[in-house]
């Protein structure tokens, strides 16, 4: 019986790594060009991200991006995934506005999109 209850915890564990692993992830930095300071960190699959960077004290914060290989990520002015916004590759931005489009401290919301 308990051999049977860890392969069903083992799969269990397996599946939600799985899932944490095939989302993709973009690092906010504080500040720029990557300087030390706070760094959130976001995990989600195709069509999900961030609706609202509030709740990590990280809204119109971010100075510098950095998008895993492979990733496409939209960035939004306003919370919930509104207002004006801006689909950015994989890399490095250290300065924004320059490397991205858009100003310095406008991310409020942030979503994977490939």
């Amino acid at each position: 019986m308990k051999d049977n209850q860890h392969e069903q915890l083992f799969t269990e564990l397996d599946n939600e790594v799985a899932a944490t692993c095939s989302g993709g992830y973009v690092d906010l930095y504080e500040n720029g060009p990557f300087a030390p300071g706070r760094v959130a960190t976001v995990f989600a699959p195709v069509g999900f991200g961030d609706r609202d960077l509030r709740n990590s004290n990280f809204n119109d914060k971010t100075s510098s991006i950095f998008i895993s290989a492979g990733e496409r990520w939209e960035f939004f002015r306003d919370i919930n995934y509104q207002g004006p916004s801006r689909i950015l590759g994989p890399g490095s931005y250290p300065v924004l506005p320059r490397d991205t489009g858009f100003p310095n401290d406008w991310v409020s919301s942030l979503r994977r999109v490939a």
